[in-house]
């Protein structure tokens, strides 16, 4: 069991912040889609907060989630077509991307409405920009959107780790979860 990298494989790191990130990211997304559409009200603030709170004690792991991926080098592709390797390699882009983008807005948009960010009563971090209604706006829809193409991105993610396993019938999946060196 290799804790780095290899040519072949993914070590324990990469193995642990790929699922850790994934619970992180898919149970603050489903929190994020469900309260977003929800009236103004206590019910929509409880899940905002929630979804807040966890996503402050989340922030620390995803961002060491993409850092190490772009420190460490991934292992080799199994063989595919050139545009599918493409694809691989642009959609898992992305979702880092995408990650990053969504970790910068959601506290500016906490504290571009001139309000600290509480962490379960625990701790608070304060505003760092004071009330900004125009930035909060812009905040929250570029927040959204993101959101709403991490969830594309997932999708197509998840899609092909089928593809893999269903026709292809090759050692990707089992490269994540340590079935394969």
């Amino acid at each position: 069991m290799n804790l780095l990298d290899t040519p072949n494989g993914y070590g324990v790191i990469s193995r642990i912040n790929h699922w850790l990130g994934a619970l992180l990211v898919i149970g603050l997304l489903g929190v994020g889609l469900y309260f977003n559409d929800m009236p103004r009200g206590d019910e929509k603030m409880y899940w905002l907060r929630l979804h807040s709170a966890v996503g402050v004690l989340a922030f620390l792991p995803l961002l060491f989630r993409i850092g190490w991926r772009m420190a460490v080098t991934s292992p080799q592709l199994l063989p595919q077509p050139p545009v599918l390797q493409l694809a691989t390699r642009t959609v898992h882009g992305l979702l880092l991307l995408t990650l990053a983008v969504l970790m910068v807005t959601g506290p500016f948009i906490v504290w571009s409405a001139g309000a600290p960010i509480d962490v379960f009563g625990w701790f608070e971090l304060p505003s760092l920009t004071g009330k900004m209604p125009v930035l909060h706006e812009a905040l929250e829809v570029v927040h959204v959107v993101a959101s709403k193409v991490l969830l594309v991105l997932l999708g197509v993610h998840v899609l092909a780790t089928l593809k893999h396993v269903v026709v292809d019938r090759d050692d990707t999946l089992r490269r994540m979860v340590g079935g394969a060196a």
